[in-house]
């Protein structure tokens, strides 16, 4: 995931309102849903509401309303927390548990406005040899384990108190582990307390420094707890024991990363230092935001513990794999026993079985790929039918279209010689009709010319009548 505006928007909004001053406009179009998303994924979309609250911007009101949901959870989380570490710290005193607070009632003062906090637990340290005493007590005081990406264990009470617990194997490095251990056990008690621990400004640099290593050296650190860091960082700057410091951080062989952690924290907080070096700082912005899919080889330079991790997870999956073959060459004898019931009364052949169930498995994994080599498969023959019976429907159907289309131009033939026969008809009938006509005609002028040839033959015979009248 490369670093959009989004992503770049969202370090000027948290800078702004960790800063108390006034949001910039965007330049850009910005995906408020996307916003949301990695708002929410880094467990800062309280933060961003505050920055939002007055932007002239145009913001989906879905999306405005589940900022502001967010917002809500951090005020009713703030007091409630307050109250429940109170609570829990007086249970562990009481039962004798040699621990420290990551002291919430004090972390929410290093914000300028409490609410703003980014811590969602209350967060112990202890030993291993506690976390089965602890679990037991927090269960009496009406607290269930939950599971939790993170490394240690979390437990949960209604309304939404959360408590977790750690021990040295919430880190990676050896290194790591030793400082956390002795700092458990050289930490001065708190003030009235005989078990409770508290670190001062400086060892809680070391122990927070060491945590956001670890978390990036495993590719999950996120905006929630650098900004922890920087609001702690930003308070007790002053009291930082610096060359103690200092001294910490070669041992842990931490010391070059974090001071460009520190360096890309004061270029999105704070000062914002110079541009020398860009480059790196740009892959440490994506290997945060992508969750250690980017940036990656320019961060190994400077934190080998990220190759580290890297191998060890590696090895991890390895030597997992093996264990799952062998458990799988070598089942227990209670799973043998299910497939060769002999075995309850002979259980020292177990190993014999074993072969015996292997040569089984291995015979007909040979078989088998052999018919599969030899044999048309279902789903191959499947196939065959089912083009042949495609084949035959489509002839079928081809066969009836020719059929329907010769039927259609015989019918249209026939129609054409209808039309020619009663065009024929016609024109003989039109014919006849007019010969009749021309008979008709001949006839009546013959009956005329037989009537004027009768009349004047009438003409004559009385002329010659009136003739042999007259006297001689």
């Amino acid at each position: 995931m490369s670093k959009g505006y989004e992503e770049r928007y969202l370090m000027t909004l948290l800078s702004s309102v960790i800063n108390q001053k006034e949001s910039p406009a965007p330049l850009r179009y910005i995906n408020w849903e996307k916003m949301f998303r990695i708002a929410d994924y880094h467990r800062v979309a309280h933060v961003v509401y505050y920055g939002i609250m007055g932007l002239d911007e145009e913001i989906p009101q879905s999306v405005r309303q589940r900022f502001f949901g967010k917002y809500l959870e951090s005020v009713h989380r703030v007091e409630r927390l307050r109250s429940t570490e109170r609570q829990v710290q007086t249970l562990l005193e009481r039962n004798g548990i040699n621990c420290f607070f990551l002291n919430y009632s004090d972390f929410v003062k290093c914000y300028p406005i409490e609410e703003m906090c980014c811590r969602e637990f209350i967060e112990i340290g202890t030993e291993k040899k506690y976390a089965q005493v602890i679990k037991t007590l927090l269960w009496d005081a009406d607290f269930e384990e939950r599971y939790t990406e993170k490394r240690g264990e979390l437990y949960y009470r209604v309304p939404g108190n959360k408590v977790l617990c750690f021990n040295q194997a919430m880190f990676f490095s050896k290194s790591m582990q030793k400082f956390y251990i002795n700092l458990v056990r050289s930490l001065p008690n708190k003030k009235g307390l005989n078990h409770v621990r508290e670190m001062n400004a400086s060892e809680m640099y070391l122990f927070l420094m060491c945590r956001l290593t670890d978390s990036y050296a495993r590719g999950d650190i996120s905006l929630s707890q650098i900004m922890d860091f920087w609001a702690f960082y930003k308070t007790h700057g002053e009291f930082f024991l610096w060359p103690y410091i200092y001294e910490r951080l070669k041992e842990l062989k931490i010391e070059e990363f974090a001071e460009r952690l520190e360096y890309l924290i004061l270029r999105w907080f704070g000062t914002g230092a110079g541009i020398e070096n860009v480059e790196i700082y740009d892959n440490m912005e994506s290997y945060i935001f992508s969750k250690g899919t980017e940036g990656r080889e320019v961060s190994e330079k400077f934190l080998p513990l990220i190759k580290t991790v890297a191998d060890c997870y590696s090895r991890d999956r390895k030597k997992e794999e093996f264990r799952r073959l062998v458990a799988w060459l070598f089942p227990d004898r209670e799973y043998m026993e299910t497939i060769y019931p002999i075995l309850e009364k002979m259980g020292a052949f177990l190993p014999v079985f074993w072969l015996i169930r292997l040569e089984r498995y291995f015979r007909r994994l040979v078989v088998s790929r052999i018919e599969e080599r030899f044999r048309i498969s279902k789903k191959t023959l499947f196939r065959f039918i089912w083009k042949r019976y495609k084949g035959v429907i489509e002839e079928v159907i081809e066969e009836k279209e020719e059929v329907e289309e010769k039927e259609e131009v015989e019918e249209k033939e026939e129609i054409k010689e209808e039309i020619k026969e009663k065009e024929q008809k016609e024109l003989v009938q039109r014919r006849n009709k007019k010969h009749n006509e021309h008979k008709e005609q001949d006839e009546y002028k013959l009956l005329e010319e037989h009537k004027e040839h009768k009349e004047h033959k009438e003409h004559i015979e009385h002329n010659e009548e009136k003739t042999a009248e007259i006297p001689k």
